[in-house]
């Protein structure tokens, strides 16, 4: 049990039995496919958390920069992908690390596997990742003639083809299952086209795929060898608008001081801004964007969302926070307020650590040394 007494200033909670249920979840969607689960672990970027996985059968992981992959392989994991287009500036540290681990890397350009040709030292596997319809990053899946330019630029030296990776992260603009599932469909049937065009070449490559939408919610895994969600290990409130987590799912959330009360606006302030929360909204159907969903805290976790009340409003330190009459009235300054996060991921990352609520520290990347 918490003592919600000691909490002083913004804590961002880690409610332990939630998180493991949610990694159960995805654990079984894989074994359901017989599919490989590597996840991304930019969303807790904890070593702490990274154990848990361990507990689940997980031996090769997701991150997104050679800091979180050195992070990780100093805490014990030693087959590593970062999924993120390469940033040959940081050659040195990429042929340090891949001597030591098998570390995987995406080349998405025939600028990239020329460098990477030349200056490459140790054996690194590369992905090339493809655009299915996100038009983030990734060569756009029907280019052949690139992807053959860049797999034939790599041949002779230590880079080694494993396959193709799309993260199709259009599916979180998705507002209902079958749009998800039209994404997920196209996603596959681009990636499916890759593999039959490619593997007499290569015949032992693979398809991983790595938005938590798809991860979470479909049942059609065809031809994909490796899912590679993040986010699922703690959920929030994008993912639930998307279709692919309850609200009862999601296991953070932000404990604020009330630092003031304004009831001729039904609105409070707490200590609770993008400085904690991070920027993501979401807009509800009158274009009024919000920051977040209110809860009543306790010393074993929270209750359901608060009905009416919402984070209006975000400024570096501010949250102000619209209540309605009939709660209003029941809070004062110095009281602690929840606030379930829009965006996990940027809510761990501007926090730093989490607190559970038998009193455990969990700290990230972002406050130990890498």
């Amino acid at each position: 049990m918490l003592d919600l007494s000691t909490i002083i200033s913004p804590t961002l909670l880690l409610n332990e039995q939630k998180c493991q249920a949610n990694l159960k979840k995805l654990t079984q969607q894989a074994k359901k496919h017989n599919i490989q689960l590597a996840p991304h672990f930019k969303t807790h970027q904890s070593a702490q958390v990274s154990q848990w996985f361990r507990d689940y059968g997980v031996q090769a992981i997701t991150v997104t920069s050679i800091k979180m992959a050195r992070y990780f392989a100093k805490h014990g994991w030693d087959d590593i992908t970062i999924a993120m287009p390469i940033n040959i500036r940081e050659i040195e540290a990429i042929n340090s690390l891949a001597s030591q681990i098998r570390l995987t890397v995406f080349v998405n350009s025939m600028e990239t596997a020329r460098f990477l040709h030349q200056r490459v030292t140790a054996p690194l596997p590369f992905c090339v990742e493809v655009d299915t319809g996100y038009h983030r990053s990734g060569v756009i899946s029907d280019n052949t003639e690139e992807i053959r330019a860049i797999l034939a630029t790599a041949q002779d030296s230590q880079l080694q083809f494993t396959g193709f990776y799309s993260h199709a992260g259009h599916t979180y603009e998705a507002t209902t299952h079958q749009e998800v599932e039209r994404v997920h469909q196209e996603t596959l049937q681009q990636l499916n086209q890759l593999k039959e065009t490619f593997r007499p070449a290569y015949p032992d490559l693979q398809l991983s795929l790595g938005d938590t939408p798809s991860c979470s919610l479909m049942d059609d895994f065809t031809g994909i060898d490796i899912i590679r969600p993040g986010n699922f290990v703690y959920y929030d409130l994008t993912q639930h608008f998307v279709g692919s987590n309850s609200v009862a799912e999601i296991a953070v959330c932000l404990a604020a001081p009330v630092v003031s009360v304004h009831p001729e606006r039904n609105e409070v302030v707490t200590h609770s801004g993008w400085a904690h929360l991070g920027k993501d909204s979401l807009t509800d159907k009158v274009e009024k964007s919000w920051y977040g969903y209110v809860v009543t805290l306790t010393e074993s976790g929270w209750s359901a969302p608060i009905e009416g009340a919402y984070v209006a409003k975000l400024s570096q330190e501010h949250g102000t926070l619209y209540l309605p009459d009939e709660y209003l009235e029941k809070v004062a300054v110095g009281d602690l307020l929840g606030i379930l996060p829009v965006h996990a991921c940027a809510t761990v990352v501007m926090m730093g650590e989490l607190t559970t609520f038998s009193g455990e520290m969990i700290k990230t990347m972002s406050v130990q040394a890498v």
